[in-house]
């Protein structure tokens, strides 16, 4: 296969990518005074915005804060140029990848509406516009913005790769891939090649995927290890997925001397230790992670573990300080819940919320656990048809479209179901197995 024309073999071979590859990381906790989000359409006002917060940060040592702070003397020389808060909101994002730290976002916001503020139009502005709306889970925005950018600057990849990654997030598949496709026939390079090998694994090739991300990771630059160690992140996550923990920390450890404390790696890290059986390194490691940034999903994960290690009282308060975060992170805890049979109403109002702003696999996956819990089988057999529509190799997908069918008593199909399951991961979610077994019996 030619490495620079994928179009036609994600069409033939089933072959689709998982979300924001190295254009998305997870925020961390606020420490700084929040400006309201960007609005994608705002006018200009009567006078423009001076970036006061992010020229009042003051850079640490290292590479990437030297780059902001030549990207602020460059706004304080030239206060008029575009380009110049344009460039500091890209460093701003560029740390915050780095750092998983949120305020570094809200500078890039900052940044970003001084601006927006003397040229809205400007095509590097709509740009990282599109950037931070993603950010923001405001996925129709940015396909806006960045089909608006593409007009401006129709040769850059970067357009297309943003449109590719909302029309992901929107559950428009089909349009993504061309928006990829179109990215590659632009210019292979790191990111059109990590988007290929998450689109071949959503689409259940498992082994085409890690041979793309090798190319990812040939093609990344040590002048950006960010970018690299989540392309270790991602390759870690897929071989998690297919319980091979082993690889999985192979590759966290090489994120992580990459970007040391990289927190995607250190979460990812967490797991295989757990999955391994290293229960208290798993929950140190996770422990790391969570001081660098506290989201749902990683406070409820720490909670089941300690609470199958006995600590109730630890487990009970990180339990709650995850739920708390439920507007943030609908999906997260609506999972929590679908899948602990805990607050059944709730879990559904929270996955409906999700579906709202996104209608991904993981989406959809979780409304039909969520529909499940409360009984409402034919419409979580219509939400899981649509999770697996791309036939994912992912093993959790499998076990919850298992547990439809056993509720639907189509004992065959939830025992063709939980084959695949096993065969794609041994250990999946042993409580959710548990209870499959005793619906259908065991294997």
């Amino acid at each position: 296969m030619d490495r620079h024309s994928l179009r036609s073999s994600w069409r033939a071979a089933g072959l689709l990518l998982a979300c924001l590859g190295a254009c998305d990381s997870a925020p961390a906790t606020p420490a700084s005074p929040t400006p309201a989000p960007v609005a994608p359409t705002q006018a200009a006002p009567s006078a423009p915005a001076d970036a006061a917060l992010a020229l009042g940060y003051a850079p640490d040592p290292g590479e990437t804060e030297a780059a902001i702070a030549a990207a602020q003397a460059r706004v304080r020389a030239r206060p008029d140029d575009v380009a110049a808060y344009d460039e500091l909101a890209l460093r701003m994002l560029r740390r915050a990848r780095e750092t998983s730290d949120d305020a570094y976002r809200r500078y890039a916001e900052d940044a970003l509406r001084a601006a927006r503020s003397r040229d809205a139009h400007n095509p590097e502005t709509l740009m990282v516009t599109a950037m931070i709306q993603q950010d923001q889970h405001r996925f129709r925005d940015a396909l806006s913005t960045a089909r608006q950018y593409i007009a401006a600057r129709p040769d850059d990849p970067t357009g297309h790769l943003l449109v590719g990654d909302a029309l992901l997030e929107l559950g428009e598949y089909d349009p993504a891939i061309d928006s990829y496709q179109a990215a590659m026939n632009l210019r292979p390079d790191l990111r059109s090649y990590n988007r290929a090998a998450h689109m071949r694994w959503l689409m259940g090739d498992v082994d085409g995927a890690r041979e793309v991300m090798a190319l990812a990771l040939d093609a990344g630059s040590m002048r950006d290890p960010e970018s690299r160690a989540w392309c270790f992140v991602d390759l870690g996550e897929i071989d998690l997925r297919r319980g091979d923990a082993e690889l999985a920390l192979r590759a966290t450890g090489a994120a992580l001397q990459l970007v040391p404390e990289y927190r995607p790696a250190l979460v990812l890290q967490a797991r295989a230790l757990h999955r391994l059986g290293r229960v208290d390194e798993a929950l140190e490691t996770q422990r790391v992670a969570l001081a660098r940034k506290s989201t749902a999903e990683d406070l409820l994960r720490q909670s089941e573990w300690l609470a199958g290690a006995g600590r109730d009282d630890e487990a009970a308060l990180l339990r709650a300080q995850g739920l708390g975060l439920a507007d943030a992170e609908p999906r997260a805890v609506a999972m929590y819940l679908a899948r602990t049979r805990a607050e059944p109403e709730r879990a559904l109002q929270l996955a409906e919320a999700e579906l709202a702003a996104r209608q991904n696999i993981a989406a959809h996956d979780t409304h039909a656990l969520a529909l499940l819990r409360l009984g409402r089988v034919g419409a979580a057999q219509a939400a899981i048809d649509r999770a697996m529509a791309l036939k994912t190799a992912d093993a959790e997908l499998h076990l919850h479209a298992a547990l439809v069918a056993a509720a639907a008593g189509d004992l065959s199909r939830a025992r063709a179901a939980r084959t695949q399951a096993q065969a794609l991961d041994p250990g999946v979610d042993p409580p959710l197995m548990a209870e499959l077994d005793a619906a259908v019996g065991e294997s």
